[in-house]
């Protein structure tokens, strides 16, 4: 039995660097350079991405194409919101592992555990109110839009939760020290 040497660690593609690129651009860092902008981004993100889910529900719900009107509206928001989001946190969550660091790859387990635990309790609480519903003898027509909606919000917690822990874990970036010049 033969054993090989390990494999070495892929470089970067193409692809790679140029999301590196993105992702790290800075013309767009003056617009989440303090920690208050950042804060407002991540609650845009949310905010918008409610209103499309319930755009979403809304037009199952009622049958109307008044509540895709509002998805599209907050979708125009939602796009250029998760750009910024995205370019806060480096590209953590958009970029293969092999162009990460390890400090990087670290934080990026951290922001994944922290959202896992948040959505373990969130479906969890979700569970027992349809466990509720169900001992109260609710029809199961009666459960099929929050059916529909809590398993829509928890997939969007599955998808978004892990980015918005990582806009709002990001620190400010250390300052210039201003070098005396000799006299």
């Amino acid at each position: 039995m033969s054993f090989s040497a390990p494999a070495s660690r892929p470089s970067a593609t193409g692809y790679d660097t140029w999301l590196l690129k993105t992702m790290n651009d800075a013309r767009v860092k003056r617009y989440h350079a303090t920690r208050g902008a950042r804060r407002r981004i991540v609650v845009a993100h949310v905010v918008t991405t409610a209103v499309g889910l319930a755009g979403m529900v809304g037009s199952y719900a009622w049958a109307s194409p008044w509540p895709l009107v509002g998805l599209l509206a907050a979708l125009l928001a939602w796009i250029p919101l998760t750009g910024f989001l995205n370019s806060m946190t480096r590209g953590l969550l958009e970029l293969r592992k092999r162009v990460l660091d390890e400090r990087q790859v670290a934080e990026r387990g951290e922001v994944h555990a922290r959202a896992y635990r948040i959505n373990s309790w969130v479906m969890t609480a979700a569970l027992l109110g349809f466990y509720v519903a169900w001992l109260a003898e609710t029809s199961l027509a009666e459960l099929a839009v929050p059916l529909a909606a809590t398993g829509l919000v928890v997939w969007a917690l599955h998808r978004l939760l892990p980015l918005w822990i990582a806009a709002l874990r990001v620190q400010d970036e250390p300052e210039d020290d201003e070098v005396a010049e000799p006299a």
